[in-house]
């Protein structure tokens, strides 16, 4: 890597455009007498980021161990890159890709000499390696603390090392579980970044794992919503969205009589508007339901002061769909 990390994209081919890079199918694991991991089938296309969303103990970290091939599931199986994970190749396929589960470093090497040692062990050349790791710690914001030992660094400052880590060989597909844990906000929105760029220059395939889901609109093309190792619901997040919602929402500012208003606008729509507590009303409809309240309000003599559409959020279904225990 060297100060512009990404070069430009290799020409896909046909196949590979079309062929899933993760493909999961019945995949199941039982530990004892508990399933951790339930009949869980999604795929992932290339070059796009999959968010695999879940509580803390929801199945996420089992899930990546079964899909890279550190775990052997109990049924079901495994494809990456059209292949199927094995005991016998999944150590070529695992040369593929990259993995960041853990912020296991050398305390006693400092950040450039541990990713000098995965580079190395990578199989980076070595006239490129120096570059390739000025371009990680620059990109993670490490470069002032490159020859700092690991065992002076925060949680946060482990957490960036062991993604540049994941990250130094240009993986065709990146396994993250919970990288921006421990991050703060400016940090981990910068992380995000830095993936995006991968997958645009790069056509890196993403799986990130997480239950913190600030930011994830901007990277995640499609999102799996897991529980006690079951899959809720799973793909494109718009098409989720729409399913989940099928009207806008729009969010309505009034002024005088809250109450009047809600009996007003559920004359129109047949259903009470919800309150926010800044008291603006939020109610379902499209633009000649919206022009109906507005005229129905009007003609009450309640001030409308503002509609304002809403966008659902991932954050919304993740919650909604928990809530529910059920897909959208």
């Amino acid at each position: 890597m060297t100060a512009q990390p990404f070069p430009p994209p290799a020409a896909a081919s046909a196949a590979e455009t079309t062929t899933p890079t993760v493909r999961a199918s019945g995949l199941s694991k039982r530990f004892g007498e508990r399933d951790v991991v339930s009949d869980l089938s999604f795929s992932v296309a290339p070059g796009h980021a999959f968010g695999l969303l879940g509580p803390n103990g929801s199945g996420k970290t089992t899930t990546v161990r079964l899909l890279t091939g550190l775990l052997t599931p109990d049924r079901g199986e495994v494809t990456l890159f059209g292949e199927p994970v094995t005991r016998t190749g999944s150590d070529e396929l695992r040369r593929r890709i990259g993995v960041q589960t853990d912020t296991n470093l050398y305390e006693t090497l400092s950040a450039r000499e541990n990713l000098r040692t995965w580079g190395a062990l990578y199989g980076i050349p070595r006239p490129e390696l120096d570059d390739r790791i000025d371009a990680v710690l620059t990109v993670l914001g490490l470069q002032e603390r490159a020859g700092s030992l690991v065992g002076e660094f925060s949680k946060g400052m482990r957490q960036k090392l062991s993604v540049g880590r994941a990250v130094m060989h240009e993986p065709d597909l990146l396994f993250l579980d919970e990288p921006t844990a421990g991050l703060d906000p400016e940090a981990a929105a910068d992380l995000i970044d830095y993936l995006k760029r991968m997958i645009r220059s790069l056509h890196t395939t993403v799986i990130i794992c997480t239950h913190q889901l600030h930011g994830l609109e901007s990277l995640c093309d499609d999102i799996g919503i897991i529980r006690h190792g079951r899959l809720l619901t799973a793909g494109p997040v718009a098409g989720l969205l729409a399913r989940r919602w099928p009207e806008r929402r729009q969010q309505l500012t009034v002024g005088g009589d809250t109450a009047r208003a809600r009996e007003v606008v559920a004359s129109v729509t047949g259903r009470p508007p919800t309150v926010d507590d800044a008291g603006r009303l939020g109610f379902a409809a499209g633009e000649d339901g919206v022009a109906a309240v507005v005229a129905a309000l009007v003609r009450a003599g309640i001030p409308v002061h503002a509609v304002v559409p809403e966008t659902p959020t991932i954050e919304q279904l993740y919650f909604a769909t928990l809530e529910e225990g059920t897909g959208a």
